[in-house]
C-alpha cells in the first residue's frame, strides 16, 4: 500500500494563508493513481494564526475548493482520502478529519478529542462533544481500519491506549504543531505507532528549512520504526508501506514465543492501579457546567446519611456533586460523620474526636436509619476516593471547633488523599476562616468555597470568601438575598445554596442563578433543576 502525506507551509502571516491553502490543493490536485491513501495536516483550510474572529472567517471563504480537491483526488487516484481541516457539521465548525472513500463519498469524521485551552476560542469552533464519552473513532474503508490522533491527542497516553485497544491498521495523525522540537515529534510517533500495533500516517506544516520546531511529517510502521521523515520539506511524502495489516510480534518475555506487542502489553495491565478514566468520569470542578445540584451527605433520603450507599445511589443517578463531611479521629483518621457527637447517627455516644478509628468500627451505623442497614459501619476519606474516584465533585465540609486553631497535618493529610486517587480537580474544601488559613498552609492548591451559618454575620461572607482565595460561597437559608448574589457573581464567585429539599423552591433558585443546589432529596430537585435549567 502506498501512502503519502502532505506537508502545508504554515503562514507565519495570516495574509500567506491563502496561498498556503491553495499549496494543498495543488498537491491534492498533482497526486496519481499510484497512491492508496493521502492525508493533510490539521487545519489544512486555516494554516495560521489569525487575528481575533478572523480564523472562522477566512475557513469559510476557503473550504469549498479545498473539498472539492479532496474529492477529486480520491475519484482520480481511486484512493482514500483523509482532509483535516476545520468542517461545518450539524453542530457547528469543529475540528474534522474527514475521510472520503475511493468514490468520493465521505464515510466518517474524526473530531479532534483534545483541544489545547485556547483552541475553542481562537479558531471559533465547537467542542462541547469533548465533555463526554466516546470511543476513539474507527472509520472502516476497503478493510481497513483507521484511527486517529489529531496534533495535541499525541500527548495522552491514555487516550492512545484506548485507541490501540481498538485494533487499528493505520492511524491517521494530521497535525499543526509548530513548537515542538523536530526529534520529540519523532519519539511522540513512534511511541504511537509501538502502542497502538499500527502503521503512522502523519501530515503536518513545515516551519522553514533550518527550523528545529514543527514539520516532520512522517510515515512510521508498529514496530516504531521511521521509514520516510520529510523533516521541512514541503509537498508529498510518498512510501509504500507494503501489507497495512502487518504487526509487530516480539518475544514473549526473554525466550518466550512469539506474540504481538500489544498482547504482550495488554496480558500484564493492572488498570486498577492506574488513574481513573473513561465512561465513569465526571468533568471535573472547573468544566463541569451550572447549574448543578449537590447530593447533601449522600442521597440521604433513601440510605443512611455520609455512607456509601447513599454517595452511590446518587451518583448513579447522574449527581454532578456529593457532599460530605470529615472529622478527625484520635488517631488522625478523616471520617466521613457530620455531628461532633456520635449519638444521632450511630448507637454510639461520645465525641469522634475522642475514639480512634478502629473504636468507631465497632460501631453501626445504619441501624438508627433502618433496620435494613444493620451493621453499616464508619466510612473513612479513603474509602469514598476508593470507591468514586473522580466520578463526582466532592464537596468536602472539613468539620471544626469554631475559633479553634485548626489542624495543618490533618488539612495535609486530606489533600494527599486527594492527591493520591487523582482527585485534586473534582473536590472542593468548604469550610470556615480557620480551617482556610490551615489550607493556606498546606493545601492552597485545593478550590475553597467559604462556608455561611447563623454562627456569624452573613454578609461578611464576600468579603471573607475574597480574604481567603476563594472561589465560591455557600449561602445558608435564610441568610442571602439576590442582591448578595448578583455581587458575588461580580465577583467571580460561584454561590451555592444550602439547602432545599423542595423541588418548586429548587427551580426558583435556579431562576435567582444560584448556581449549585444542596439537598437531602436528590432525584426529585434533580429532576426539577433539570427541567428549567434548558431556559435559565
Amino acid at each position: 500500500m502506498i501512502v503519502c502525506a502532505i506537508q502545508q507551509p504554515y503562514a507565519y502571516n495570516a495574509a500567506d494563508a491563502a496561498a498556503a491553502v491553495d499549496f494543498v490543493v495543488r498537491e491534492l490536485d498533482s497526486c496519481d493513481d499510484s497512491l492508496d491513501l493521502i492525508m493533510t495536516p490539521e487545519y489544512s483550510n486555516a494554516p495560521s494564526s489569525f487575528p481575533p474572529g478572523g480564523s472562522l472567517e477566512f475557513v469559510k471563504n476557503h473550504t469549498a475548493a479545498l473539498e472539492d480537491a479532496a474529492i477529486r483526488a480520491a475519484v482520480r487516484c481511486q484512493a482514500i482520502v483523509a482532509l483535516s481541516y476545520c468542517a461545518e457539521t450539524p453542530y457547528g465548525w469543529r475540528n474534522t478529519t474527514r475521510v472520503f472513500d475511493r468514490s468520493g463519498k465521505a464515510v466518517g469524521d474524526y473530531y479532534k478529542q483534545q483541544l489545547t485551552e485556547r483552541e475553542p476560542a481562537a479558531r471559533q469552533v465547537d467542542s462541547s462533544y469533548t465533555r463526554r464519552f466516546r470511543a476513539p473513532e474507527i472509520v472502516e474503508v476497503d478493510g481497513l481500519r483507521l484511527g486517529f490522533v489529531t496534533c495535541y491527542d499525541a500527548y495522552f497516553n491514555e487516550y492512545i491506549e484506548f485507541l490501540g485497544h481498538r485494533q487499528p491498521d493505520i492511524v491517521l495523525t494530521a497535525s499543526h504543531q509548530r513548537a515542538e522540537p523536530c526529534g520529540n515529534l519523532r519519539l511522540l510517533n513512534q511511541m504511537l505507532a509501538y502502542y497502538t500495533g499500527a502503521f503512522v500516517v502523519r501530515a503536518s506544516v513545515g516551519m522553514g528549512e533550518d527550523s528545529p520546531v514543527g514539520g516532520s511529517s512522517m510515515i512510521v510502521n508498529p514496530a516504531g520504526e521511521i521509514l520516510a521523515d520529510a523533516v521541512q520539506r514541503n509537498g508529498k511524502l510518498i512510501y509504500d508501506i507494503g501489507d497495512p495489516h502487518w504487526k509487530y510480534f516480539r518475544s514473549d518475555s526473554f525466550g518466550g514465543k512469539m506474540i504481538s506487542n500489544r498482547y504482550f502489553v495488554e496480558k500484564g495491565r493492572t488498570p486498577w492501579s492506574y488513574r481513573p478514566c473513561g465512561p465513569c468520569v465526571k468533568l471535573n470542578d472547573k468544566a463541569m457546567p451550572y447549574p448543578r445540584v449537590c447530593a447533601h451527605r449522600g442521597f440521604n433520603s433513601v440510605a443512611p446519611e455520609n455512607s456509601l450507599p447513599a454517595f452511590g445511589a446518587a451518583i448513579a443517578l447522574g449527581a454532578e456533586e456529593i457532599e460530605f463531611d470529615l472529622w478527625e479521629t484520635r488517631d488522625g483518621v478523616p471520617v466521613s460523620i457530620h455531628d461532633a457527637d456520635l449519638a444521632r447517627v450511630s448507637n454510639g455516644s461520645g465525641f469522634v474526636r475522642e475514639k480512634t478509628l478502629a473504636e468507631l468500627q465497632e460501631l453501626d451505623f445504619g441501624s438508627v436509619y433502618a433496620p435494613e442497614f444493620a451493621g453499616l459501619k464508619v466510612v473513612t476519606l479513603e474509602d469514598i476516593l476508593r470507591t468514586f474516584p473522580r466520578q463526582a465533585v466532592m464537596n468536602i465540609h472539613i468539620k471544626n471547633i469554631q475559633d479553634e486553631y485548626f489542624s495543618r497535618p490533618f488539612v495535609k493529610k486530606i489533600a494527599d488523599m486527594l492527591e493520591e486517587y487523582d482527585c485534586e480537580e473534582h473536590a472542593y474544601f468548604m469550610a470556615r476562616p480557620e480551617v482556610f488559613a490551615a489550607c493556606d498552609e498546606v493545601a492552597p492548591h485545593i478550590c475553597r468555597c467559604m462556608g455561611a451559618g447563623p454562627f456569624r454575620a452573613e454578609k461578611k461572607i464576600i468579603e471573607d470568601a475574597l480574604q481567603w482565595n476563594c472561589s465560591k460561597i455557600q449561602l445558608f437559608k435564610p441568610y442571602f438575598d439576590a442582591d448578595m448574589i448578583k455581587r458575588a457573581h461580580d465577583l467571580g464567585l460561584k454561590c451555592n445554596f444550602f439547602y432545599s429539599d423542595d423541588p418548586a423552591e429548587a427551580v426558583e433558585l435556579v431562576r435567582m442563578n444560584i448556581d449549585t443546589i444542596l439537598t437531602n432529596d436528590y432525584y426529585r430537585v434533580a429532576q426539577a433543576v433539570k427541567s428549567c435549567a434548558a431556559v435559565r
